[in-house]
Parts: C-alpha cells; sequence; structure tokens
C-alpha cells in the first residue's frame, strides 16, 4: 500500500514540475523570440539578410535559446510548482502522512533527470549543428549581390560597404532598374557617382562576374571643386562587380563537435568544453536548489521567493561565463575550469537543507551517515 501511494504521489508531483516548468519555458521563448524576431526584422530593413532566410535565422537562434532557457525554466519551475504546495498547504499533509523529505527530493530529481538529458542533448548535438548551419547560411548571404536585397525607394548599401545603390523601380524579375544612383568607393581610386534613367543586371556566365549596364546617364569621378573632378556622359556603360574569391570560413568554436574539441590545444576550445558539461550540471544543481529556496508559509504567496531565486541565478550564470572567459584567456587554468562556481552553489544547497531540516538529515541524506534524528516538514 505505501507504494502504491509514493508512486501517485510521485506521479502527481511530477506531473505538477512538468507542467509549470513547459509554461514557464515557453513564457520565456516566446519574449526571446520577439527579441530575436525585432533585431532580425531591423536587418531586414537595413539590407542585411533577406526575407526569405528571416525565418531561418529566427528559428536557428531560437533553438540556441533552448539551452539558456531550459535550466532556467527549469529552476524556476520547481519553485513555482513547489511554491504553490506550500501555499495551499499540500506540503503540509503531506509531511502530516508521513511523506519525508526524501520522497519530496526523489521526483524533484526524477525532472531533473530530464532537463539535464534535454540540455545534454542540446549542447552535445542541436546548438554545434544550428551554429555551423548559421555560420554557413550567413557566408551564403554574404556571398550574395547586393541587388538581392534592392528594394524601391531604398538606399542599400552592400555587404563589403563600397557601393550605395538607388533605384525608383525595380521590374518582376529584378534585372531592370529605373531612375538609378549609385556611389563607388575604394581605398586607392577617388570616388564615383553614377546616374542613369535605365540600369540593367547582368552576370557572366563563365567567371560568375557581376555587371551593371547602365543606359542614358553620367559619370563623375572625384571630390567636387578639385582639379581632377571629371564628369562623363554616356549612352551605355558596364560597372564590373567581380566576384571575389570567398575563403573558407574557419569553423567557430560553437559548432565544433565534442570530438573536435577535444582533440585541440587552443584555450577557447578547453573552454567550451567546461561550458558544455556545466550547463546540464547547473540545470541539475538549480533543480535541486529550488526544493530547499521554495519554502513558503502560506501567507507570504506562491511568488514570494521569485526575487531571491533570480538574484541566487543571476551571479551563478554571470560566474559561469567570466569563468569561462577567463580560461579562454589563460586567466584560469583549465584544470580549475567552473567547477568552484558549481561548489559554491553545492554549498548554498547544503546551507539551505540545514537550515530547514537541520545538519543531522543533511549528512544522513547526501553522505550516508546515520541518520541520529528524523527532522519533520
Amino acid at each position: 500500500m505505501k507504494t502504491l501511494r509514493t508512486t501517485i504521489l510521485d506521479k502527481y508531483l511530477i506531473r505538477e514540475m512538468l507542467l509549470t516548468w513547459a509554461a514557464v519555458t515557453i513564457v520565456l521563448l516566446v519574449i526571446m523570440i520577439g527579441n530575436v524576431l525585432a533585431r532580425s526584422l531591423s536587418r531586414v530593413t537595413d539590407g542585411v539578410i533577406t526575407p526569405d532566410v528571416l525565418m531561418t535565422l529566427v528559428g536557428i537562434q531560437s533553438l540556441n535559446l533552448l539551452v539558456t532557457l531550459i535550466p532556467l525554466g527549469l529552476y524556476l519551475g520547481i519553485l513555482l510548482a513547489h511554491g504553490r504546495f506550500y501555499r495551499d498547504n499540500e506540503m503540509s499533509v503531506m509531511h502530516a502522512c508521513g511523506v519525508s523529505w526524501a520522497d519530496i527530493f526523489r521526483p524533484t530529481a526524477i525532472v531533473g533527470v530530464i532537463g539535464v538529458t534535454m540540455i545534454a542533448l542540446l549542447t552535445v548535438f542541436a546548438s554545434p549543428w544550428s551554429a555551423r548551419y548559421e555560420q554557413q547560411l550567413k557566408q551564403q548571404i554574404k556571398e550574395q549581390s547586393a541587388l538581392t536585397f534592392l528594394s524601391a525607394g531604398r538606399f542599400v548599401e552592400s555587404v563589403d560597404g563600397k557601393a550605395v545603390f538607388f533605384t525608383r523601380d525595380i521590374n518582376a524579375s529584378r534585372t531592370q532598374f529605373e531612375d538609378v544612383f549609385m556611389v563607388r568607393s575604394n581605398e586607392d581610386e577617388p570616388p564615383a557617382v553614377d546616374v542613369a534613367r535605365i540600369a540593367s543586371y547582368q552576370v557572366n556566365p563563365e567567371n560568375g562576374n557581376e555587371y551593371l549596364v547602365f543606359t542614358d546617364g553620367q559619370t563623375s569621378i572625384g571630390n567636387a571643386g578639385e582639379a581632377d573632378y571629371t564628369i562623363t556622359r554616356f549612352k551605355r556603360q558596364g560597372v564590373l562587380r567581380p566576384r571575389s574569391e570567398q575563403q573558407e570560413p574557419r569553423l567557430r568554436t560553437k559548432g565544433k563537435t565534442l570530438t573536435q574539441l577535444w582533440h585541440s590545444s587552443e584555450l577557447r576550445d578547453k573552454a567550451e568544453i567546461q561550458w558544455r558539461i556545466s550547463i546540464p550540471l547547473a540545470a541539475l544543481l538549480l533543480a535541486l536548489l529550488a526544493v530547499p529556496l521554495s519554502y513558503t508559509s502560506p501567507r507570504e504567496g506562491r511568488f514570494s521567493k521569485i526575487a531571491i531565486a533570480i538574484l541566487i541565478y543571476i551571479p551563478y550564470a554571470n560566474l559561469l561565463v567570466l569563468s569561462r572567459k577567463w580560461i579562454s584567456s589563460g586567466a584560469l587554468p583549465p584544470w580549475v575550469g567552473l567547477w568552484p562556481v558549481h561548489v559554491l552553489v553545492i554549498i548554498l544547497i547544503l546551507y539551505l537543507l540545514s537550515r530547514r531540516l537541520g545538519w543531522k538529515w543533511v549528512r544522513s541524506a547526501w553522505f550516508g551517515l546515520p541518520k541520529t534524528a528524523q527532522v519533520a516538514g
């Protein structure tokens, strides 16, 4: 009978924590996706990316956001779920019926393991893949012609920053432009301004060079008022935009696999290994921390510990990021790594448990020492 009661209780606690965790994570993800979408839309408006790749980039960046949001959502979800147990006096009833703190920690640990598994899959497989895909996509965007980003009535700058183009109207195939204006600038050459009634876009199929063929216009070279300033009127003139030789971009640290990171001697790669191990571990520690931190009296309310939880989470996350940067720069030895930050959180968990349950219970539960006293909840 006791086994049946414990099984039902475990299912109930796990279900409540999973639902709250999912709700918190979804809310945080929607907020962050809104910020990402706003920034991406501004890049579309500025002509940096095309609208057809907008949602792809937002999806990739959202996948990377989950690495941070899942631990935070797990932390706050368990905190809110346990806070509701205290607010509705369910926790007092469970303790009065003989439910021990080990029975409370067990379903919490199960939920924590689920979170750790999800985050481990993200950090080991999904996140590196998304980083590689995002790098390839940005490289493709960089190789595209500036004319891809043109829209009528707007000044658009080329990716290399050496040309600014304006047109009043564009045909449906985006190969002919009316009332065009283009400014070209190179370091070793005077600036040139091209104005024409019509311009057409052509590509040499043999070498991939791009041409703008202007019709009925003029070209001004140099700075107005100087001796070398010239104006040339033309009936037809072609401007070459050579396709630059693109080198294979170096794979970013975030996109490397664990095997590549493990065989690398660079400090950045060693710091990345530590980071990928620390994120799942941090999620488990936050899940365990939420249990003693969630204790509230019925009068305090369900959300009374949210501020304290955030004040603990922010230094924890910032110290992890800071330690990672120290390892990358060589200020912190790789063998020290991010472990001291996790040890501080473990000490905090033990301290909160000792205040709530007594040190004797903590020793028996965590270190396997004989239990000399049974602490009631």
